[in-house]
């Protein structure tokens, strides 16, 4: 086995120091880029297989032509939760696979809970070991776990080379014999002993037994702060985020390796338009066949903006959701021009980001420069929001989401805030800790810190180039151009084997019937239906096809989702209600016919809108929408007025209107009357010649006239007067 040569004992801080000029080289080389890591959760029981698994998950990273590993942080308490394990077995073999890596990477043994049996071999294994406050580390042996055996003993002091004066503390962990204490050097450096077996070194004096030490009988479970002292343990972090701090890793280097060891099977996507409910369903839809398919690699071209930024969120925290579970799916969010708004969201929600450099494109105002793909601009949305409170809430949705990724939650305040001044940061007592901080606290802190770049200035609204993306960690990788074949050779993937996902005929029908013209035609026909089917008694095929019409409207505007979709449907059935009510109950055209047909068009142009409006500008879109559909209700009485004149000389059509009973006088006029004739009626009494429901034929001498009863259903045979002519409408009612 490969070590590295050092002395013996050296103080504490020199250790430290010597530790964490490996965890962290990057300040010391005045580079901004992060390191690419990655973490590796070390799942209980530790088994053959969870080593098996490790091994394929590392492997491939290692072995990267693009960007390999540096780091490799080990989760041993995923989750948190405690853990022990009795397979010495299973241990010994992940601390041998974890041994051989030393040479190549940093190990890095994360504990944040309680870590015990033997799975404290393949932690002391590790490089280095980082532990959260309440962890703990020790107890071997345990009521379920056996004292180790010679063989084994030997291994463990053969997996902690580099914690030689140590040794006696790692003992203690597993022999409960042990009495611990502490020697002190010439040097001043102490060197930790077994009391019962003193070294013989004559540099090693003054040997006491070390107080926090559990005595004679028990084994060892040391605290954070014990195996720090021990210096066993080489740092302090709460979360994945505080070691990739420490380490100086991406932020994205913090999440499970997705595909863990499984060979990609890659689809590649473009969002395209505003992002609104339609197109989560779609992409919905679309991650669930590429699981059906047992994909499980999802290349995202984000030309995607504007929208509804509360539906981007809930499409990012979808594409959060797709990463996780039984056959979790890497989601590559690939940026080739700008992400703004709702883009920035989706982007957020992606497992990586990748941003071209756009080297293939000239900025048209800096002909000899290149301009980057950016993320984050917000002012449009900011304009476009109703007040402070909309864009509070938006900002504090994007930065929820960026936290979970372990991005700095400052950057998201620095895309909506332009007074926030941003500064990167480094310790000037630890080299390896860097930080976004705003110019105010660092002011207040500059002691402690040194800036090594401000990323944003005051007056301006922060968007992130690829470049300064890439060195935040934001983006995982940067490419020169935006050709996508430089995106799957970072993934290793071979362009010919990654398959174009095409939207199901479904959601191209849908897509085809928002077109603007498309719904205001569908809006044009669905109005005539309704009113031939009103008017002309005895149609049903104008009154199906103006269902069909609407249902067709409101399925595509919003997929039957949303309350939004709720609201409007019932504005649309409540306007029907109304305007039947005006046409069958109450003659005349007054308020339930003037409120029936508003209710209506309102229904039909709230339905496009994800919410209610919040701000002029939707308020303004709203009105030219229904102003739309106002025109187009205006044109379907004319188009109404043609058919309804002209169907009955259509051949085969006019077998579709009601005909006059087969017993009229061969001299009997049948034609409708017209207005003045309609008028002449008034007060008439007649017979039903058919059942009114409520439109109908009825009998006046020898004229079989249309008229609708002033209720509801009339018998035939029954007599009825004409109480009301509205043109050719007439109304009439049992007498």
């Amino acid at each position: 086995m490969r070590t590295t040569a050092r002395p013996l004992a050296m103080p504490a801080a020199a250790v430290l120091g010597w530790l964490f000029s490996f965890a962290s080289p990057v300040f010391g080389q005045n580079n901004l880029a992060t390191e690419e890591g990655m973490f590796v959760p070390v799942r209980t029981p530790i088994t053959s297989e969870v080593v098996s698994g490790i091994t394929s998950q590392v492997t491939p990273r290692l072995n990267s032509p693009v960007r390999p590993v540096k780091t490799i942080v080990f989760d041993f308490n995923p989750g948190g939760k405690d853990v022990t394990n009795a397979d010495y077995g299973a241990c010994w073999g992940l601390a041998k696979l974890i041994s051989g890596l030393r040479a190549s990477t940093t190990t890095v043994a994360f504990v944040h809970g309680k870590a015990g049996g033997h799975t404290v071999l393949p932690i002391l294994a590790c490089k280095e070991l980082v532990m959260s406050k309440g962890a703990s580390l020790g107890e071997v042996v345990s009521d379920t776990v056996p004292a180790p055996d010679d063989s084994q003993k030997v291994a463990y002091e053969q997996f902690t080379p580099h914690r030689k004066s140590r040794w006696a503390a790692v003992r203690k962990m597993f022999d409960k014999d042990v009495v611990l204490g502490v020697g002190v050097l010439a040097d001043g450096s102490v060197w930790y002993v077994d009391v019962r077996n003193p070294p013989r070194d004559p540099k090693v004096n003054g040997i006491r037994e070390e107080p926090f030490a559990p005595p004679g009988g028990q084994v060892a479970l040391y605290t954070t702060a014990q195996a720090r002292k021990l210096e066993l343990c080489q740092g302090v972090a709460e979360t994945r985020a505080d070691v990739a701090e420490l380490y100086n890793l991406s932020p994205s280097s913090t999440q499970d390796d997705i595909l863990n060891g499984r060979s990609p099977e890659a689809y590649r996507y473009t969002l395209t338009g505003e992002v609104d409910g339609a197109m989560r369903e779609s992409v919905n839809r679309i991650v669930r066949d590429i699981k059906g398919k047992r994909g499980n690699v999802l290349i995202l071209t984000l030309n995607c903006a504007g929208g509804d930024l509360k539906a981007a969120r809930d499409l990012a925290d979808d594409l959060r959701a797709a990463q996780t579970g039984d056959d979790p799916i890497l989601v590559i969010g690939y940026i080739p021009d700008q992400a703004p708004d709702s883009a920035t969201f989706l982007a957020f929600g992606c497992t990586d980001v990748v941003m071209s450099k756009r080297r293939d494109v000239q900025d048209a105002d800096r002909p000899d420069e290149h301009r980057e793909a950016e993320l984050g601009d917000f002012q449009g949305a900011i304009k476009a929001s109703r007040g402070e409170g909309t864009t509070d809430a938006h900002r504090k949705s994007l930065k929820d989401l960026a936290e979970q990724r372990s991005f700095p939650g400052i950057l998201v305040d620095g895309m909506f805030d332009k007074d926030l001044e941003i500064v990167w940061v480094k310790g000037t007592k630890e080299r390896n800790q860097r930080r976004l901080m705003s110019a105010a606290n660092y002011e207040a802190e500059k002691t402690n810190w040194v800036v090594v770049k401000t990323v944003k200035s005051k007056g301006q609204l922060l968007k992130l180039g690829a470049t300064l993306a890439e060195e935040l960690g934001i983006a995982r990788y940067t490419v020169e151009t935006r050709d996508p074949a430089l995106v799957y050779a970072l993934y290793g993937l071979e362009p010919a084997k990654v398959k174009e996902v095409t939207p199901g005929w479904l959601d191209r029908f849908a897509e085809f019937l928002r077109l603007p013209a498309v719904t205001v035609l569908l809006v044009v026909i669905g109005f005539t239906g309704l009113i031939l089917e009103l008017k002309v008694p005895g149609l049903t095929v104008p009154g199906i096809v103006a269902a069909l019409c609407f249902i067709l409207v409101f399925w595509s505007q919003s997929r039957f989702s949303g309350e939004m979709f709720v609201l409007a449907l019932l504005l649309f059935v409540l306007g029907l209600i109304l305007v039947a009510l005006e046409i069958f109950v109450l003659p005349g055209f007054g308020a339930p016919g003037v409120c029936g047909i508003l209710c209506m068009l309102a229904g039909l142009g709230l339905v496009t809108f994800e919410r209610v409006p919040q701000t002029g500008q939707e308020w303004g879109l709203l009105g030219v929408k229904v102003s739309q559909y106002l025109f187009g209700l205006i044109g379907s009485f004319g188009l109404a007025f043609l058919i309804a004149r002209f169907l009955p000389k259509v051949p085969y059509a006019n077998r579709l209107m009601l005909a006059p009973p087969p017993d009229r006088g061969g001299g009997a006029d049948t034609d409708l009357p017209g207005a003045g004739e309609a008028a002449e009626l008034l007060g008439a009494i007649g017979t039903a010649n058919t059942t009114l429901r409520p439109a109908g034929v009825v009998r006046f001498g020898d004229k079989f006239v249309d008229v609708v009863s002033d209720g509801g259903f009339v018998p035939a045979g029954t007599r009825v007067q004409v109480i009301a002519v509205e043109g050719t409408r007439i109304v009439v009612k049992e007498v």
